[in-house]
């Protein structure tokens, strides 16, 4: 009885032993996708086949970015159950390899000053500090060594690549697919657009995203699904080596990618899956097509803001040729050949010459735009077109006087302003300036010769159209109310 207890003891031992090597998962072969963010993160969903023994497993996903929020990481399949988790970032480098072999003899190499000649001796690595070196040689410690170390091995926990290390108990053994989730930090997308303006109604729109990866591992051959949106992120700074955990599992949801060829809405953020697989290496920026329109419609504007201002104390009275914005509007609806969500970018508009040269015009940038809402582009100001304008009189008439106490009373009094304004089209087309201008709250357009439209409570605005190589002068005079206070 006491060999058979013996012997079953034995054999416990040794199958622990033969658990104590983790098992490597490759990253080859897996599966993998990535859930950009436009703020610099990334969720990465990483999906590796083993065979796992029954009971408790000891294995490592290598290739994880070098930039994961560790305490993100989330290990999960069928039928298993982790206990525990390790973020291995001792990459193999000079300080680290130091720092690893504190307490170890290495070689050192060092030249002889007067012969050049190479001294090989043995030393003990003591510490490091600050960049400095402290090692035990038979004849003392040195602390300014000039020579160079060379190590025997690879020190332990040295890699050449990030790891996470998991210990996992399976239900059932055999093969099994494991599931990682977290999130890192660098990598990062932007959208740039181009615009072909192919006639004065009709533009193509062409849609690029420029993906840029700094997270420190490539991933191959991924699934790519981008998020545009801001999405609120909590940042512990904190990032502990180890994690302990009583992980049952995650929800399928979280590791199944949404297949989608438009974008789609996902809790009010806008989600774009990409067609193919793609891969990105660390330190690579890539781009990959999004989305082509042909055909588009637009409508340019030509729109100017008036410098008056009719103020209590006004002293402006002209202005000589100002050149108007040159403005693209755009309806993203589906009756203008759009009607698709445009995550925030740059757009560059270009056109061809008389030559069919093409011609960079102008750019600008977009914000998130959701189906329905217009684009207001500025692209530029009109070179060929002008507006000068003049205030050609300006009356006062007293309305009435309220006593106030301390001696002081309350003066209402109106104005009356006569205003020139005149658009030199000097293009061949035919052209029309969007005109606003901004009043005092309490005014009144009295008479004018172009029909103004109220766009609020204090601004108004004309549309002044002038044949090709012509002038158009809008008239108007407007009545406005002020009041002062005054003491003796």
């Amino acid at each position: 009885m006491k060999f058979s207890a013996l012997l079953l003891s034995l054999t416990s031992l040794l199958a622990t032993a033969a658990q104590a090597d983790p098992l490597l998962l490759s990253s080859k072969g897996n599966t993998l996708s990535l859930s950009i963010y436009n703020q610099n993160i990334a969720l990465v969903k990483d999906s590796r086949t083993t065979n796992l023994a029954n009971g408790i497993n000891d294995i490592i996903f290598d290739g994880v970015a070098q930039k994961i929020q560790p305490e993100t990481a989330l290990i999960y399949g069928d039928g298993i159950k982790v206990s525990e988790q390790n973020y291995n970032y001792n990459l193999m480098s000079y300080e680290n390899f130091i720092k690893q072999s504190v307490g170890q003899e290495v070689n050192t190499i060092r030249q002889n000053p007067t012969t050049g000649e190479n001294i090989y001796e043995r030393a003990t690595i003591l510490g490091y500090a600050d960049g400095q070196l402290i090692l035990r040689f038979p004849y003392g410690i040195d602390t300014k060594f000039p020579g160079r170390i060379v190590f025997n091995q690879i020190p332990a926990g040295s890699s050449n690549k990030p790891t996470l290390e998991a210990r996992i108990n399976a239900v059932n053994g055999g093969n099994k697919t494991l599931n990682l989730a977290y999130l890192t930090d660098g990598i990062n997308w932007k959208t740039d657009y181009v615009v072909h303006v192919n006639s004065p109604t009709n533009l193509d729109l062409t849609g690029w995203v420029t993906i840029n990866n700094e997270s420190g591992v490539d991933y191959e051959n991924a699934k790519i699904q981008l998020i545009a949106g801001d999405v609120n992120v909590v940042r512990d700074f904190v990032r502990p080596r180890m994690m302990l955990m009583a992980a049952k599992g995650m929800n399928d949801s979280i590791a199944n990618s949404i297949e989608s060829v438009e974008p789609e809405t996902l809790s009010s953020y806008e989600l774009y899956t990409l067609p193919t697989t793609t891969s990105i290496k660390d330190h690579q920026t890539k781009q990959i097509a999004l989305l082509e329109k042909k055909d588009v419609k637009y409508k340019r504007e030509f729109n100017l803001t008036s410098p008056f201002y009719f103020n209590i104390h006004s002293s402006s009275d002209e202005f000589e040729k100002l050149h108007p914005a040159i403005t693209y509007v755009l309806n993203n609806k589906a009756e203008d050949n759009l009607g698709i969500s445009l995550p925030a970018g740059t757009i560059r508009f270009y056109e061809k010459d008389k030559s069919g040269n093409l011609q960079f015009i102008g750019s600008n940038r977009i914000n998130n735009t959701a189906k329905e809402d217009t684009l207001r582009l500025n692209l530029g100001q009109a070179f060929n077109i002008t507006a000068s304008g003049k205030i050609t009189a300006n009356q006062r008439k007293e309305l009435n006087q309220t006593m106030l106490p301390n001696k002081c009373f309350r003066v209402k009094f109106q104005r009356s302003y006569d205003v020139e304004i005149t658009v030199n089209n000097a293009e061949n087309s035919n052209n029309t300036v969007i005109l606003s201008q901004n009043f005092p709250q309490d005014y009144k357009i009295i008479k004018e010769n172009f029909k103004s439209v109220e766009k609020n409570h204090s601004e108004r605005q004309w549309d002044i159209s002038a044949a090709k190589n012509s002038k158009e002068t809008l008239k108007y005079t407007v009545e406005i109310i002020y009041t002062e206070n005054r003491c003796d």
